[in-house]
């Protein structure tokens, strides 16, 4: 049994301790009320406890290590960022996106960790946790995270947006109408992760991309990501629409 101190009872904390009592350890969470007026009591549990977790927001890292520098000096200390690195600490960051709630023991088990390239081991972290995990350098953690905004946060973004213009005109409820959409969406990735492009754009169809844009017009910020999206993915797109039939003016005398 490996005992734990988590700073910070929010999404991820509250399920990683949740998670990490299942597997048979023991933790305890600390809230930022409780770390500002106990700091004695929180000292004795940084000395008592194996492995400390920060789980708090990427900006208040640095000062909390600051803070907790000479008291942590010698222990595993680790946090959750997936951008971050900082030195005295290890990042193992789950790529998932917490819901508010504790999540269920079987969705945690399946997340995968991005681990330290010369940091402790996934499975001296984790003792009994079966979740993939892979390595990623410092160098190449930004990279790394950049990506996973990409795919996850901007994506929710843009389901966000799309979900109240679909509200605005069918007055049902967007998650009725998009869910297995969505869900195909992923199937799509699954069956083939590095060309599951399907629509108008992978089809080259100029009129459908032009009635796209078109539609798009009276909501500013979806148009700009789907200028962006054509851009990127159909760079040829200006030079493949037709050009409309020029007057001769030309006159035989």
């Amino acid at each position: 049994m490996t005992d734990y101190l988590i700073f910070g009872p929010g999404r991820v904390g509250t399920s990683m301790a949740s998670y990490l009592q299942h597997l048979g350890h023991s933790v305890v969470l600390i809230g930022r009320t409780e770390a500002d007026t106990g700091q004695n009591r929180c000292a004795k549990l940084i000395q008592e406890a194996d492995i400390i977790g920060v789980a708090l927001p990427d900006d208040d890292l640095s000062a909390w290590y600051d803070h907790w520098a000479d008291i942590v000096a010698g222990k595993t200390v680790i946090h959750f960022s997936g951008a971050l690195t900082i030195d005295g600490m290890n990042s193992f960051h789950p790529l998932y996106s917490f819901p508010k709630t504790t999540l269920p023991v079987v969705k945690m088990e399946k997340i995968a960790f991005a681990c330290p390239v010369d940091g402790p081991n996934f499975n001296v972290v984790f003792p009994n946790a079966p979740n993939p995990h892979f390595e990623i350098s410092d160098h190449d953690r930004a990279r790394y995270h950049a990506l996973a905004v990409l795919t996850g946060n901007l994506a929710s973004y843009i389901w966000n947006e799309a979900a109240q213009e679909l509200s605005n005109l069918t007055n049902e409820p967007p998650e009725k109408i998009f869910e297995s959409y969505l869900r195909g969406v992923i199937d799509r990735f699954v069956e083939s992760p590095t060309s599951s492009l399907t629509g108008p754009i992978a089809r080259k169809d100029v009129l459908t991309v032009e009635k796209n844009l078109d539609g798009l017009s009276g909501n500013p910020n979806l148009k700009k990501l789907y200028d962006a999206f054509l851009t990127t993915a159909w760079p040829e797109y200006p030079s493949a629409v037709p050009q409309p039939a020029q007057d001769d003016d030309t006159k035989i005398d």
